[in-house]
């Protein structure tokens, strides 16, 4: 299946999106074009007939050193920049062709992308629940120890993933 991520614009149609949780198509409905004011830039993922298939926002973000595992955490200063995958939802109809990994794929290299101009050191991912923390952990991402929901991965590691040079 050919996909095209791009950003959100006016003349995407996102009624008819359902990903099949409601809190995440009540966000893409209510919130996406919104909260681009507020830093936050949302990707549509558009199938070959035009349609929006799937969505993943992404934000600046930071980490406290603290936070982090005594590993991850060694030598980086209090504050860590980061980016955050602040959504990620492929529509109800895909979910029985397994291409969640491929959307998160899509995000990722979007994501190296920024961090290569903008900087950063890992990617963070909240979590809604127990299911979408293990789709994470399967594709790579570490829990945190204070919050099983919050995962992290390192950019240098998901740039070498996904076959893209660092930094």
């Amino acid at each position: 299946m050919k996909l095209e991520v791009q950003p959100l614009a006016d003349h995407h149609d996102l009624a008819a999106f359902s990903c099949g949780v409601a809190e995440l198509d009540a966000w893409l409905t209510t919130h996406a074009r919104t909260a681009t004011g507020h830093g936050t830039r949302t990707y549509v993922v558009i199938d070959a007939r035009g349609r929006g298939v799937g969505y993943f926002a992404v934000a600046p973000h930071t980490i406290d050193r603290g936070d982090l595992g005594a590993r991850s955490g060694r030598g980086a200063p209090r504050q860590i920049p980061a980016i955050l995958l602040a959504k990620l939802a492929l529509a109800d109809e895909l979910h029985s062709q397994r291409l969640g990994g491929e959307l998160l794929v899509m995000a990722l290299r979007t994501i190296v992308g920024a961090a290569r101009r903008a900087g950063g050191k890992f990617v963070v991912v909240d979590a809604l629940d127990e299911r979408a923390a293990s789709f994470y952990e399967y594709h790579g991402f570490e829990r945190m120890p204070q919050n099983p929901h919050r995962l992290t991965k390192k950019l240098s590691s998901i740039a070498k993933a996904i076959g893209e040079n660092w930094p």
